[in-house]
């Protein structure tokens, strides 16, 4: 004689087993998000996409201020150059000092 099980049990047993899969779901998804791989893809692409904008915006302000913009790259070359720049002044005037 088999017993029947009782609706409640049943229906309890079937919402733990969707919940059960729910999590095994989620679990996975979490796990494919948090991999290596998947994390460095979405890094290089909001890099990229971030420079895209950057790179937008700065040619968007030098097309309205092209004097002050090229003022200041101007600049940054003269900063980045100052080694070069010294260098080719002391030779010119000969001095031998490197202050």
């Amino acid at each position: 004689m088999s017993v029947l099980p009782d609706p409640k049990i049943a229906l309890a047993q079937a919402r733990a087993d969707a919940a059960r899969a729910r999590l095994s779901a989620t679990v996975s998804a979490l796990q494919h998000k948090a991999s290596p791989q998947v994390m460095a893809q979405d890094v290089a692409d909001t890099l990229k996409e971030r420079g895209k904008e950057a790179v937008g915006f700065a040619v968007d302000t030098a097309k309205r201020q092209p004097v002050p913009v090229g003022i200041g790259l101007s600049l940054v070359g003269l900063f980045f150059a100052r080694g070069p720049i010294a260098k080719a002044i002391r030779y010119a005037t000969g001095s031998k000092s490197k202050s």
